[in-house]
């Protein structure tokens, strides 16, 4: 049984799904009334269980057969997407399975990640886990995957019609980073935002979760949101505008750790003294924390979404009641806890969970 080894904060929503709109998936919620699987995971009343309650929830689980997964990334050049995928590789070790990893070229390349995902279904993979780069860059690949009959999990971002959501609540990111600003400037101050891709569901909905929280707090004045497209020199650039035009000020929010590595270098090359706070978890943020550069960051432990990604198309494969929404921590990483579940290499610790 996997238990638990650390305590941390899984931070899951509720049964609302706070700021998750209602998804209307009648549609694509099966592929028949004799379908195998459904594909409703979008669902605005999913049934939720958190990952690191995966195996104590539903056994063990020891595959009776050599499935074949396929994993399709948006961009391997993000460290975050690294992570994942390692999680992914070694699900695939413990469950003794074929998982092929593929990704685009960078996270704006949709047609082509649209292509990727099309040269896969056409080997007909025994399950698919999708991490779209919109919500509707990958819709014709994902027709075929349901026509095909094989289960779908979606990981992190781009929050679609599969069998099984694998991720975190983004609009807590957010929450949790402006709560963590509150906290840190009790006398209050200015704060502004580096947004992320347009059209992103993760950007959306961090975005939203950050205004909320600094409207929450009531000691905060969000002075600034500017887009920053997932790219650390735009974060760059747009924090360099945030503090000509606010030189007083104190912190600023990023919607993912390349734009908050940015922004980081940027505060540092204006020589004042601002918080910066990210979203990932990223080894180069994680350093950024422990040197001090990063307020702190705010992790779905991208390895543990990538492992449980593969880990819910396995147990589905086996004809397990799978929810249809494993929850991913919104875990603040600070300079007080971040050894808990990084380690020196600013890789998330792997042994987390352990049997």
């Amino acid at each position: 049984m996997i238990r638990l080894k650390r305590t941390f904060v899984a931070v899951a929503a509720t049964t609302a799904m706070i700021g998750l709109a209602a998804c209307s998936s009648a549609q694509d919620g099966s592929s028949g009334d004799d379908a195998k699987y459904t594909y409703a995971s979008d669902a605005s009343d999913a049934k939720q269980l958190e990952g690191a309650k995966l195996a104590s929830t539903l056994g063990t689980v020891k595959p009776e057969k050599d499935y074949r997964v396929a994993v399709i990334l948006k961009a391997l050049t993000n460290q975050y997407w690294q992570g994942i995928e390692k999680g992914a590789e070694a699900a695939a070790k413990d469950f003794g399975i074929d998982v092929t990893v593929q990704a685009a070229s960078s996270e704006s390349a949709q047609t082509e990640q649209l292509t990727i995902a099309q040269t896969l279904t056409g080997q007909k993979f025994d399950a698919y886990v999708i991490a779209p780069e919109s919500t509707s860059n990958l819709t014709p690949a994902l027709r075929t995957m349901k026509s095909q009959g094989a289960p779908v999990v979606n990981v992190d971002d781009a929050r679609v019609a599969a069998t099984t959501y694998v991720g975190p609540n983004h609009e807590l990111n957010g929450i949790q980073a402006a709560a963590e600003f509150a906290k840190e400037f009790p006398a209050g101050g200015k704060v502004a935002q580096v947004e992320g891709q347009a059209g992103s569901s993760a950007a959306i909905l961090r975005i939203k979760g950050f205004k909320e929280g600094v409207a929450k707090a009531g000691n905060l004045d969000l002075v600034a949101s500017v887009p920053g497209d997932w790219d650390g020199d735009k974060a760059f650039a747009a924090t360099q505008q945030i503090i000509q035009q606010h030189p007083d000020v104190k912190g600023i929010y990023a919607n993912n750790d390349t734009m908050a590595i940015g922004v980081a270098k940027a505060v540092k090359a204006s020589g004042k003294k601002i918080s910066v706070i990210g979203t990932d978890g990223v080894p180069e943020a994680i350093a950024g924390v422990r040197a001090g550069n990063f307020t702190a960051t705010v992790s779905p432990l991208p390895y543990w979404e990538g492992y449980w990604a593969v880990e819910a198309a396995v147990r589905h494969l086996e004809g397990q009641d799978v929810p249809a929404w494993i929850v991913a921590p919104a875990q603040l990483i600070t300079a007080d806890n971040v050894d808990e579940f990084y380690d020196n290499a600013g890789l998330v610790l792997t042994d987390l969970f352990s049997e």
